[in-house]
């Protein structure tokens, strides 16, 4: 339960920070900052809010953090100032219908740990106990000044320890514990973000293709693994996108529109890898196409 309060602040405090500016790609911005008006502010929540409404509800047993509210920036840096303005929306979703079931498997599965431990206990004892006792007889010799016989006991001690970790290691206890920790973790979490006007982006390498749904340019999946849990990515770039080099792509603006208008959107899923594609097809790409047509 705590680490779940604490991605929910965490992703509360990424959504309010990442609204708060568009600022030059390197940090840089030679011409100062710009305060942008509050009618510029409004061309772009009005994309954002159209683009919000694509995305799908949250899941049965699913809820979505934070506040899910869309928010533009309030200043933008002159360097960049007549290109494309950069914004964006990110949702993230979380299961907890199941809970009870999760922690259940996690509660079984230490319960298996605990009393295999408690059978190798007295071996585990009787092993440290010669250990003590092999301590304080190199303690002893220490005293005497006997460094040589004391040198020579740290082989029947690094024996003591060996067969102290062999008793620890016994049976798949700890491995049942591991695979019911990743059960219980997997399809926890999910995040849907839309980009505005980015101006490049680079595929992972290995990455595959997918089905364009309607409007999208390009469309990749990729999959992603950190501290033992698998994940996997899907991008779609929609707009008029060209490939520069192998695997990067650049937006190419519309000469026609405002520049706080939508000229590219990028989707990005970050989800389970069996999650990927029913929210996939629960995302309305051709409204957003459509945001490309104003």
């Amino acid at each position: 339960m705590t680490s779940s309060k604490r991605r929910v602040a965490m992703f509360c405090m990424v959504a309010v920070v990442a609204a708060q500016s568009i600022a030059h790609a390197d940090g840089v911005c030679a011409a100062g900052y710009r305060t942008i008006t509050a009618e510029g502010r409004a061309v772009m929540i009005a994309v954002l809010e159209a683009g919000k409404k694509a995305l799908p509800p949250a899941p049965v047993g699913w809820v979505i953090l934070g506040d899910d509210q869309v928010s533009a920036p309030t200043s933008i840096c002159g360097d960049v100032q007549r290109s494309p303005w950069q914004y964006q929306f990110t949702r993230y979703y979380q299961q907890v219908g199941d809970q009870d079931a999760r922690n259940k498997v996690i509660a079984d599965a230490a319960a298996v740990q605990a009393a295999a431990m408690q059978k190798k206990q007295p071996r585990l004892d009787a092993v440290m106990a010669r250990m003590e006792k092999l301590t304080q007889q190199q303690v002893a010799l220490l005293q005497k000044g006997d460094t040589e016989r004391a040198a020579a006991l740290n082989e029947d001690m690094a024996k003591l320890q060996d067969e102290y970790k062999k008793i620890l290691d016994e049976g798949d206890s700890q491995q049942q514990f591991d695979a019911a920790a990743a059960r219980a973790g997997k399809d926890l979490e999910m995040s849907i973000s839309l980009s505005v006007n980015e101006s490049r982006q680079s595929f992972v390498p290995g990455a595959s293709n997918l089905p364009l749904p309607a409007g999208a340019r390009t469309a990749v999946r990729w999959s992603t693994s950190s501290q033992g849990k698998n994940s996997e990515s899907a991008m779609f770039l929609l707009g008029d996108w060209r490939t520069t080099t192998p695997g990067e792509w650049r937006l190419w603006p519309r000469p026609d529109i405002l520049t706080n208008a939508a000229h590219g959107i990028t989707v990005r899923i970050n989800a389970d890898p069996d999650r990927i594609e029913p929210t996939v097809a629960s995302i309305n790409f051709a409204s957003l196409a459509a945001l490309l047509q104003r």
